[in-house]
């Protein structure tokens, strides 16, 4: 994923609703992103500030305490979702990353990555090594374990989100990941990537 933030803000809550959940629903899309309507008169665009609020809900759908539940189960006591962020980076690294690696793909301070690295350590997920050209540089390495914690929570992240999209076409799993796709390299674009 990139590692650009992208802060935004939204209308204030409405009222309670008595509508249906969301999944039993389908908002209106807005003119400007119905295909072949006709772009906004007055420069402002609907379906941006519809995008934004979707972004907006999305992260916090992620952040919700469900959400952790339902990825750490019985280890949310003893395990955050920064260590599992931390274990699949340097899983995904290609090789063993350094902290100072991880914490620019984590787009958090080398501190910050250096405090959840110790944390990781101490359970037993990950080891340092010393850097074979620099002495005063670790290099990270997941141990067995913590192969195993993010392989189990992997297997739930997964069961989540089948069920999210349970019923879905096909077509539109890959549509979907073909306009993420794209949407993370126009932030990349616009706001940079570092």
């Amino acid at each position: 994923m990139c590692g650009t933030y992208i802060y935004m803000t939204t209308a204030p809550p409405a009222a309670p609703s008595t509508a249906p959940p969301r999944a039993a629903r389908a908002a209106p899309a807005p003119a400007s992103v119905v295909p072949g309507g006709p772009p906004p008169e007055d420069g402002h665009d609907p379906g941006l500030d519809r995008l934004d609020e979707l972004l907006v809900e999305l992260r916090r759908v992620l952040l919700r305490p469900g959400y952790r539940r339902a990825l750490l189960g019985d280890l949310a006591g003893t395990v955050g979702l920064a260590t599992v962020r931390l274990l699949r980076t340097v899983q995904r690294a290609g090789g063993p990353p350094s902290i100072g690696e991880v914490a620019e793909v984590l787009a958090v301070d080398p501190s910050t990555a250096s405090r959840v690295v110790d944390r990781a350590a101490e359970a037993g997920l990950l080891e340092r090594r010393a850097c074979a050209d620099d002495r005063r540089r670790a290099r990270l390495r997941l141990t067995s374990d913590g192969e195993a914690l993010l392989a189990e929570v992997t297997a739930r992240r997964r069961a989540v989100l089948a069920a999210a999209v349970e019923g879905w076409d096909r077509d539109d799993l890959v549509l979907l990941q073909v306009l993420v796709d794209r949407l993370l390299a126009g932030f990349d674009a616009a706001a940079g990537s570092a």
